[in-house]
């Protein structure tokens, strides 16, 4: 979009104000409002955003004007500013690729304000790596239960430099043991049709272990596993030995009602955001990290129990001139339902 430039013999030459157009640009506002909407609700890539904003707007601008539209400074840990913190998360990470290179995204998840807390992005996810970001994080945070996954690592930084109970996710456990039922088992010749049915139905009983509806009824049927463990391979067995040393470090959401059996929250807040099927690049850490943050303020606007002030703020932010009307849709059942609370609340 062109702007008439003047020349004045005291002032020098300037550009006067558009009300369409920010100063020093030569495109609408429209049009990087539009790029950005694509980039936090479509995950396109910067020639698909082009592609829509010829359709759309009749412009194509370049890839690396795009790309700096979507870029914007942040700190090495985006954080969320969430009212208060419950203490139960789930920590989990994504690889991705930045500038060609291989990277890993870090996020702290608050379970019970169903929102994330902080992200980062990292060039590599070793112990030093992860112990940093989470003590960092979590250092002057309410900190209870951590769920992770099976990585060795976890334990020691969320009991020994957290101070909180470390949670092993169910589903990441009980699938390793059933890729080892299907390879090491079923499709052994070592094995008799007997054996290999005798262990799915042990195994289909440990699974449901986890399942119990109470720590007490937990136990019942692990005991139960455990007196027919002899008819497991033993390639199953050590899952049930594993089990056995760390029994409460499994069975801590029996406890506790609060604390999630899995990371699943975590792995569906990346499964919208930058899902295995879209190839997970990034020109640069800086638009990265950039978009870590625009996706935490939508998971949060959604999902996140905070009120409509709060949300209404995180979403003009993104969009300034986002309306009540317009933001009430993205909602979702949950927080509906939260709010309704709340209002009942007040009155």
């Amino acid at each position: 979009m062109r702007v008439q430039r003047y020349s004045c013999n005291q002032c020098g030459s300037f550009t006067p104000t558009h009300p369409s157009v920010e100063d020093n640009h030569r495109y609408p506002r429209t049009a990087s409002q539009l790029a950005g909407a694509v980039d936090i609700f479509a995950d396109a890539s910067l020639e698909g955003i082009q592609d829509i904003l010829t359709v759309h707007r009749g412009v194509r601008p370049a890839d690396q004007q795009i790309h700096n539209w979507l870029t914007e400074p942040t700190a090495e840990i985006v954080e969320n500013d969430l009212p208060v913190y419950s203490g139960v998360y789930t920590y989990d990470e994504q690889y991705l690729t930045v500038n060609g290179n291989r990277a890993y995204r870090l996020t702290i998840y608050d379970e019970l304000m169903r929102a994330p807390v902080a992200e980062t992005i990292v060039g590599d996810c070793i112990k030093k790596t992860v112990r940093w970001f989470l003590t960092t994080v979590l250092e002057e945070k309410p900190t209870a239960v951590i769920t992770t996954d099976g990585r060795s690592d976890y334990p020691e930084i969320v009991e020994d430099d957290l101070g909180a109970v470390h949670h092993r996710c169910n589903f990441h456990f009980i699938k390793n043991g059933e890729k080892s039922l299907h390879t090491s088992v079923f499709k052994s010749v070592r094995y008799t049709d007997t054996e290999k049915l005798q262990a799915a139905i042990v195994w289909s009983e440990f699974k449901s272990v986890c399942a119990a509806p109470s720590y007490a009824a937990g136990l019942r049927r692990f005991e139960a596993v455990l007196d027919k463990i002899e008819h497991l391979p033993k390639e199953l067995r050590t899952y049930v030995e594993q089990v056995m040393e760390n029994f409460d470090k499994f069975a801590v959401h029996l406890h506790d009602e609060s604390v999630p059996s899995t990371t699943n929250n975590l792995e569906r807040y990346y499964g919208h955001t930058k899902p295995t099927r879209i190839k997970r690049r990034f020109r640069s850490l800086q638009h990265g990290q950039a978009f870590l943050k625009r996706q935490m303020y939508v998971r949060t606007i959604k999902q996140g129990l905070i009120s409509r002030n709060k949300s209404l703020s995180l979403g003009r932010e993104l969009f300034p001139s986002l309306s009540v009307e317009q933001l009430q849709p993205l909602f979702t059942d949950s927080k509906q339902r939260y709010l309704s609370w709340r209002d009942h609340d007040v009155d």
